[in-house]
C-alpha cells in the first residue's frame, strides 16, 4: 500500500501545511479527534496495519475511538489521539498514532476494553470515571 504524503494529512492534523525544511523529519501532535483519525485512515495517510511499538494497529485504535466517541457516558468526556506525522521525504512517511487519551465518566465496557487493548503501552494510566492515557514508543 502506497501511503499518501500530500499536505492534506497536515491539514487534517494541524489545520495548516508544515514547512518540513524548518521542522525536521517528525512533528508530534495531540488532540486528534476520532473523526480526524478516521479521515487519516480513509485518506490513505495511515497504514491500517502499522503499529507504534507494541500498540494495536492503527485501524484497531481508530475503531476503538469511533466506538466510544458517541457511546454513553463517554460522549460526555473528551477522547483524542496523539502521535506523529513523519516528513514526506522520509522512507516511513506516514501518520502514526502513539496513544489514546480520554477524560470524563466511563462505563465498565470502556474500562475493560481500554485496559484490554492498551495494557501493553510503555506508559499506561486508567482511573475509572476520571481519565485514561496510554503511550506507545
Amino acid at each position: 500500500m502506497n501511503l499518501a504524503t500530500d499536505a492534506g494529512r497536515e491539514h487534517i492534523v494541524f489545520g495548516h501545511e508544515i514547512d518540513w525544511s524548518v521542522t525536521g523529519s517528525v512533528v508530534k501532535f495531540e488532540g486528534l479527534s476520532p473523526a480526524d483519525a478516521r479521515a487519516l485512515l480513509a485518506g490513505g495517510y495511515m497504514h491500517p496495519d502499522t503499529r507504534s511499538g507494541r500498540s494495536p494497529t492503527m485501524a484497531e485504535m481508530v475503531e476503538f475511538m469511533e466506538r466510544y466517541a458517541e457511546a454513553v457516558p463517554e460522549r460526555e468526556g473528551m477522547l483524542s489521539a496523539h502521535g506523529r506525522v513523519i516528513a514526506p521525504t522520509e522512507p516511513d512517511s506516514e501518520v502514526v498514532l502513539e496513544g489514546v487519551i480520554y477524560s470524563g465518566p466511563t462505563s465498565d465496557a470502556f474500562v475493560k476494553e481500554y485496559a484490554t487493548l492498551f495494557y501493553r503501552a510503555d506508559s499506561f494510566m486508567l482511573e475509572k470515571d476520571l481519565h485514561a492515557r496510554c503511550w506507545f514508543d
